[in-house]
């Protein structure tokens, strides 16, 4: 059986993704197919690509990256996302997804068809990016005929380009559904698009659950924020531990 690696979105608790990544390249566990949502496909194409979890790490906690995220002063969103940026060159440096060396898919939903497409083919930092270009606080990526934005929306946990019986599916989820989201009553509309996205998440995640092999999750990554890199290394060590339980 092949090893297939699913990685869910979940922002900067991305860095728990790594974490495992970083236990797995110890061990010498060959990946030999991902799928990835919004953070989860950057990583994944990243991986894919050779660039090592602490490599990632590095890069996810510069200022640079930070650059890549610009206002857009409510033209369809809060921020649009500079997919030209030289920083995307070091985290992903292969820019076709058929020229990698692992198969990778990529999901994201086309405004315009009102579809969810799972790329294994195409532009690697446009994909990457309208796969974690969250509505409405990101810009949607104009993409040949398309305008696509954050397929984890609808499929946070993308198994289903694995699931063809080749695959032992290892699912890890940065949404775990344990606690609701209960911001402090405010009338903040950060607040209220993040709750309703919460919502989101966790019901369009039931099925990869069920069908997965092994689910890897911990609880405690509730208590990480998504919209902040301050805490990327204390994530990264959550997600180590939890694959020396797994692995």
């Amino acid at each position: 059986m092949k090893f297939g690696l699913v990685l869910s979105g979940g922002a900067a608790r991305g860095a728990f993704h790594l974490g495992i990544l970083q236990f797995l390249e110890e061990q010498n566990i060959n990946i030999d197919s991902y799928s990835g949502s919004s953070i989860g496909a950057i990583i994944s194409v990243s991986h894919a690509s050779g660039v090592s979890a602490k490599e990632q790490l590095k890069i996810f906690s510069s200022k640079e990256i930070k650059e890549v995220l610009k206002f857009n002063y409510l033209n369809k969103g809060l921020l649009k996302i500079d997919t030209k940026h030289k920083i995307l060159d070091e985290l992903l440096p292969i820019k076709r997804l058929e020229d990698l060396n692992k198969k990778v898919f990529v999901n994201a939903y086309d405004l315009k068809s009102k579809k969810l497409y799972y790329f294994d083919k195409g532009d690697s930092h446009k994909l990457c990016m309208a796969s974690s270009a969250l509505t409405p606080l990101f810009k949607p990526i104009k993409y040949k005929n398309m305008e696509l934005i954050d397929g984890g929306l609808f499929d946070n946990m993308p198994i289903k380009p694995l699931l063809d019986g080749k695959h032992e599916i290892y699912t890890v989820d940065i949404m775990p559904s344990k606690n609701s989201f209960n911001p402090k009553k405010s009338f903040s509309p950060l607040k209220k698009i993040k709750k309703k996205i919460f919502k989101q998440l966790i019901e369009n995640s039931k099925y990869s659950i069920e069908h997965t092999n092994h689910y890897i999750t911990n609880y405690e990554i509730l208590d990480f924020k998504m919209f902040t890199f301050k805490e990327l290394k204390n994530c990264f060590n959550l997600g180590y531990k939890e694959a020396q339980k797994h692995f």
